[in-house]
């Protein structure tokens, strides 16, 4: 168990994250077909049917397990849907959500042909890496380019980080 900000209630760390805690970066090919590899060390969490989607940022192709996505789609429905920016975001993200996928005996998937090229063009190398409750998917030029920007603006993120407060 773990206290928050000295609040008497407590807060089963487990409840907080679940069943699903994805860490770590891979790089894999895609090949001729559209298909990848899942890595081992995610399959278990990620569950034998999952849902590939864009992530909320539009970023990159995210694997949630159902139960974090249906998390998610709650969040989502509960936007304001009179408002239409909110209506054509849940519409774009949804264009863009495929329930029910599975991946094959050897750990493959496949990832759908519009999707695959919206977000990852003609790249053939990916970077597979956990996002604590989804695995990312994107491809490792895009991913040089993000750790690069990380590490070059270290400082200031730090400093924002550091007036959030508690």
């Amino acid at each position: 168990m773990a206290r928050l900000d000295g609040d008497e209630k407590q807060v089963d760390e487990r409840a907080v994250l679940g069943s699903h805690s994805f860490f770590g970066a891979f790089s894999y090919a895609i090949d001729s077909k559209g298909r990848t590899v899942i890595p081992t060390t995610y399959r278990d969490a990620l569950g034998d049917t999952f849902t590939m989607a864009v992530t909320r940022d539009f970023n990159a192709i995210a694997l949630y397990p159902n139960a974090v996505y249906d998390k998610l789609l709650t969040e989502l429905e509960s936007m304001n849907k009179r408002k239409p920016v909110v209506q054509k975001y849940t519409d774009e993200f949804y264009k863009w959500t495929y329930r029910d996928m599975s991946h094959d005996g050897q750990g493959r998937i496949q990832i759908p042909a519009m999707l695959r090229q919206l977000m990852l063009g003609e790249e053939k190398e990916l970077e597979i890496s956990g996002a604590l409750n989804h695995i990312r998917i994107v491809g490792s030029q895009k991913a040089r380019t993000e750790d690069i920007n990380f590490m070059k603006n270290i400082d200031t993120i730090l400093e924002e980080i550091g007036n959030l407060g508690d």
